[in-house]
This record gives C-alpha cells, structure tokens and sequence, in this order.
C-alpha cells in the first residue's frame, strides 16, 4: 500500500499549524498526536513536523528583541500545569515529580525554598 506524497504548499501548512499550536501552549506529545490526527501522517511524521516547529519558534522566540520573556516564563509554566496532571493516574510519578521541581525553580518559590524542613542556612542537611 503507497501512501499519498505530501506537496510543498501542505508540508508548510502544518509547520505554520505547529507553530501556532505550540504559541498556543500545547505539549510536544500531545501536539505530535494532534498533527497525527489531523493531518492524517505518521507518529513519526509528526515528530518530525514538531520538531522542525519548535526549532523555528525557538529562533524567533529568543532571537527577537520584542518578545517578552515573561510571557515565554508563563507559557513554559502553563505547559508544565497541564503535564503534571496527566502524568500522575498514568502513573508517571519521575514526569509529576520533574514537573513540580521544574516549575518551583521556574518561579524561584515552593517546596525547595526556606521554610521547608530540611533546609538550614548552614548548608547542611537534614540528618535524623
């Protein structure tokens, strides 16, 4: 069974697609499975596709002088939101845990700052 060529004009359809998508704030998993389905190409295509987007955005997002980067801190922070969720009842405790220092560090608060048990200005650790 041949599958159906992908024309110039289509392929860039679906970059511009992921990109918008990826502005929007959508995961790199979840946008791969939705470039996927809705334009009908392989996992592996579809990889391709975000990849190739996310390098793009990454260029005009931190090439660009008008971009704001706390806008770009807060998107990152949303995407991290939506990921811890959808990893705990999947069981994926390493994803919720890594999301959680992530955004803790991201936004310079939480479980890692003062306050917390175990931490001491001394730089020792907790010891029981």
């Amino acid at each position: 069974m041949t599958r159906k060529r992908v024309t110039a004009s289509e392929k860039k359809q679906r970059h511009a697609w992921a990109i918008r998508q990826i502005y929007k704030g959508v995961g790199f998993s979840e946008l791969a499975t939705l470039v996927a389905e809705t334009w009908g190409c392989s996992r592996r295509q579809a990889r391709r596709v975000v990849a190739d987007a996310h390098k793009e955005w990454m260029e005009i997002a931190f090439g660009a002088e008008e971009i704001d980067q706390r806008d770009l801190l807060m998107q990152s922070v949303a995407r991290l939101e939506r990921t811890a969720p959808k990893a705990e009842p999947r069981g994926n405790f390493a994803c919720l845990i890594g999301a959680v220092q992530l955004m803790n560090r991201m936004m310079a608060s939480g479980a890692d700052q003062t306050g917390s048990r175990g931490h001491r200005h001394n730089g020792h650790s907790y010891r029981r």
